[in-house]
């Protein structure tokens, strides 16, 4: 898989999924910092779903935003294309984004 996203041209995008209530696991901060310098070219777009929405009230949903944002603040350059979106398959709270 480390080929793939390190090389595939045609990739456009990656769809990474974090548990709302526990954030970002070691697993998926290397999974980031493998790949920071093609998202922070441009060349892929990352979509970061935040799953389990349906399990959190108001306050821990912003947080869960904020805390993810505060991750991927270092990847953000004018040349990225970084999205958050909370989401539940129970509530389909996000599913259209």
């Amino acid at each position: 898989m480390a080929d793939y996203l390190a090389h595939r041209h045609a990739l456009s995008g990656i769809v990474l999924m974090v548990d709302s209530r526990h954030g970002f696991t070691p697993l998926d901060q290397q999974l980031l910092e493998f790949i920071a310098p093609r998202v922070a070219r441009g060349e892929v777009k990352l979509l970061v779903l935040l799953t389990k929405a349906d399990k959190l009230n108001r306050t821990e949903s912003q947080r869960a935003i904020t805390d993810a944002q505060k991750v991927l603040a270092d990847l953000a350059t004018d040349d990225t294309d970084i999205s958050i979106v909370l989401f539940s398959a129970l509530s389909r709270a996000g599913l259209a984004d």
